[in-house]
């Protein structure tokens, strides 16, 4: 690693203190003899640090989203592809070894049918993130899982939101998509105290739980419910269900993105950047929608 470019003072400080070499811009450590580049900065930025960075000729991992826009995201995969520059948008869920055991088991046919998904991405709002909404800043992750493990393009059927702390942007959103012909639902927010990174995928032989932070994947057989005697014999048959884990290898996401995205350059083989255009488009759409019912 040739070192890290930051404006904040703290943020190099740190880096130094890991043994990183640090430079004040962009331009200083474009001036370095590079690999790749990792962008992770405000996301009104993500164009053009992306353009000069493919203008110089460096791989480039953009940090979801690849931008404020969807005109702004196809303006930087045009331009890598005029460039001839390998590029990778970073999905950090795609890599969680959780969400790799779910996709893994509905893919092998052990949960049937699958009738239904329902994720929740909740928590506080993050300091440091002054421009997007919490559709295209967080919401965006949970759009992508959920086609990555469906395996298709989603659809936006509904989307209700607001504002309920910030007064400038949207902090809560409800969606409801399709994909595949399976109801997908997505609850996120900034305002929820507790922080919950989990969803639940509903079958005909069972439903799975997926905890990202935990990285733990659990699995409960679908089961018959006869009719019971009693109303307190049926309470207890029903407490019977029970989860069992489905193996899961935990490692760091976000290690394995960037060893993705460093094994990437050397064999030419990335993610198609393109994936990013689908979720940030539905968040769009989403965002579009709920504004409007705003104003109304």
């Amino acid at each position: 690693m040739i070192g890290v470019a930051d404006l904040g003072l703290d943020a190099r400080a740190q880096a130094e203190e890991a043994g990183f070499r640090t430079f004040e811009s962009l331009d200083a450590i474009l001036g370095e003899r590079l690999d790749g580049v990792i962008l992770s900065v405000p996301t009104n930025l993500h164009r053009e640090y992306a353009l000069r960075c493919i203008d110089a000729g460096c791989a480039l991992l953009v940090e979801k989203p690849i931008a404020l826009k969807v005109s702004e995201g196809i303006e930087i995969i045009e331009a890598a592809r005029r460039k001839s520059v390998p590029l990778m948008v970073g999905y950090v869920e795609r890599y969680n070894p959780a969400v790799i055991a779910l996709r893994n088991f509905m893919q092998s046919g052990s949960l049937g049918k699958v009738h239904g998904i329902s994720a929740r991405r909740l928590g506080t709002m993050p300091a440091r993130i002054k421009d997007a909404n919490v559709l295209i800043d967080i919401g965006v992750h949970d759009i992508d899982m959920a086609a990555f493990v469906l395996g298709a393009k989603l659809e936006l059927k509904a989307a209700q939101g607001g504002r309920a702390v910030l007064e400038d942007r949207i902090d809560f959103a409800f969606l409801a998509l399709e994909g595949a012909g399976v109801p997908v639902h997505l609850e996120t927010n900034w305002i929820t105290p507790v922080k919950f990174r989990e969803v639940l995928v509903t079958g005909e032989h069972g439903v799975c739980h997926v905890d990202y932070i935990t990285q733990t994947a659990r699995f409960a057989a679908a089961r018959e419910f006869p009719v019971m005697p009693t109303f307190e014999g049926s309470v207890d048959y029903y407490k019977m269900g029970e989860f069992s884990n489905l193996p899961v290898d935990r490692q760091e996401p976000l290690r394995l993105e960037l060893q993705a995205f460093a094994n990437g350059i050397r064999s030419g083989l990335l993610p198609d950047p393109e994936i990013s255009l689908v979720s940030l488009q539905i968040a769009e759409e989403a965002t579009q929608i709920i504004e409007q019912r705003m104003r109304a």
